[in-house]
């Protein structure tokens, strides 16, 4: 083994939170071509996923993902793809198994006949016999399209497997099935250690009508651990209920982390809402810098997927609702004079510019030109961020995506380490005496201050850099049908992209 693996494999289980947090995100990006070092590796990581620090169980969780993918890639080279599919459930090597039921579960989605007397009983007795994690997890998530509701009792054992993909497999196997026996064993997992479970279980539950889920969805929206409250509202974007709804609202109201903030905010375009509707176009006015931007996406987003007319009901309650477009309502009736303004000044100095210099139509074209060209930057980094909500969400399946979101991950982490610093040395202050802390408030910045300050910006810019990469290569993909790459999520996007790119 490399020695840099095993120092990397050595620091995974140092006390120092950073260093492990830092040795599993190195981990994630690291290829192990020798299944010696590979087994280690994901021995490692697997313990690693039970870690009590948050971000340590994200990466680790991160890298596993990233070292299956690697091998379901490396399947077909191990024993040939013209292995027939009983002779590889059968092999002694578990890439080969799984690739058989992968094979058997593209199967099963194209809706082939015959096949559940082919294979239904094979896949039962080897999932009695599996001892491999990625081949139990495969064999979950092809089983479901087997197996009638009255049979999910089969799987639900498997909620407390040790593996977390084995175990969010049969989360969403029950939710596939329908299988309202299992809910109350879905309740459990809501107290899972890995957070992205817990929102699995959350989303599943609540399919089956169970309001209950929300107690728990709230509990983790109070979480002081931002990891987890980005679960909570991916589980809530994912649920077409009014108290999805008003959770989602008020993250974006009051979450001080402004990661979070704009994740609620994104979160909220999945509604074609007139609440929803009415809410972002208040904080598109009336809100900080950065929430008037999230709320302009979201927005934009909504006219996407939904057309621009705004939407004319709510599945929110009538309460909550009107107490929303009170509030909206105040800073609509302020905003006009500062965005009139705004408009007007930007139109003098414009046309103050064109006259005194006196443009040509072809220095007009240009500017023109570099408007537009700036616009479709934009609109391709909306669609970076689209697709990496995709790639939080797990389902990114292309290694050359998965590595630019795996970029865009380690970015985030240092802005979000960066940005606590200053932060825990001012909750510090706060218990200092009222002239140390007025001392404090009116001193220039300290170098260190500086320092991080410049590293967020540069780690801001990079993460930029990377969605517009992310968004350049879907779009790419999109058009050339690579892959079958046909995310529905992007049809709106691409088809704003077209109009676009038609007017340069």
């Amino acid at each position: 083994m490399d020695i840099k693996i095993k120092r990397l494999l050595k620091d995974l289980h140092n006390s120092d939170d950073d260093l492990r947090t830092l040795s599993a995100m190195t981990l994630m990006k690291l290829d192990f071509p020798e299944e010696e070092t590979r087994n280690e590796v994901v021995s490692n990581l697997v313990k690693a996923t039970q870690d009590e620090n948050v971000s340590v169980r994200f990466f680790a969780r991160k890298a596993l993902d990233k070292i299956s993918m690697a091998e379901k890639l490396m399947i077909s080279s191990v024993e040939g793809a013209s292995v027939p599919i009983k002779e590889r459930l059968l092999s002694p090597n578990f890439r080969s198994r799984l690739s058989a039921v992968m094979d058997i579960k593209n199967k099963a989605q194209k809706g082939e006949d015959n096949l559940k007397e082919e294979y239904k009983d094979k896949l039962l007795e080897m999932l009695e016999k599996e001892d491999h994690p990625f081949v139990i997890a495969g064999l979950i998530s092809c089983l479901k399209y087997f197996l009638e509701k009255e049979e999910a009792s089969i799987l639900s054992k498997f909620l407390s497997d040790s593996d977390n993909r084995v175990r969010s497999n049969t989360i969403e196997a029950i939710e596939y099935l329908k299988a309202e026996d299992a809910i109350p064993s879905l309740f459990s997992a809501l107290s899972d250690s890995d957070n992205r479970i817990r929102a699995v279980a959350a989303k599943a539950l609540q399919s089956f009508g169970e309001e209950k889920v929300f107690t728990e969805l709230k509990k983790m929206l109070e979480s002081p651990e931002e990891w987890m409250k980005g679960s909570a509202i991916y589980a809530l974007s994912h649920i077409q209920a009014g108290e999805a709804i008003k959770l989602l609202m008020e993250a974006a109201r009051k979450s001080t982390n402004q990661d979070t903030k704009t994740k609620a905010v994104i979160a909220l375009a999945n509604y074609c809402d007139s609440t929803v509707y009415s809410f972002l176009k208040g904080m598109s006015i009336g809100g900080d810098d950065a929430s008037k931007e999230a709320a302009a996406r979201a927005l934009k987003l909504i006219e996407e997927k939904y057309g621009n007319q705004p939407p004319q009901t709510t599945i929110v309650t009538e309460e909550v609702a009107q107490e929303d477009k009170s509030e909206n309502d105040e800073k609509q009736s302020e905003a006009p004079k500062e965005e009139d303004l705004a408009t007007t000044v930007t139109r003098f100095f414009r046309r103050g510019k064109e006259e005194a210099i006196g443009l040509s139509n072809k220095t007009a074209i240009n500017f023109a030109l570099n408007d537009l060209r700036k616009e479709i930057d934009e609109h391709v980094r909306e669609v970076g961020r689209s697709v990496y909500d995709l790639y939080q969400g797990g389902e990114l399946e292309w290694q050359d995506l998965v590595s630019i979101g795996n970029e865009i991950l380690r970015m985030n982490y240092f802005i979000q380490k960066y940005s606590e610093q200053p932060e825990k040395k001012a909750a510090a202050k706060s218990n200092e005496g009222f002239f140390a802390q007025l001392k404090s408030f009116f001193s220039p910045k300290t170098q260190e201050q500086k320092n991080s300050a410049n590293l967020i910006e540069q780690y801001t810019k990079r993460r930029d850099n990377l969605f517009l990469r992310m968004g350049q290569l879907a779009l790419r993909k999109y058009e050339d049908k690579e892959d079958d790459f046909k995310p529905k999520s992007l049809e709106a996007q691409y088809l704003a992209y077209q109009k676009l790119a038609e007017r340069l």
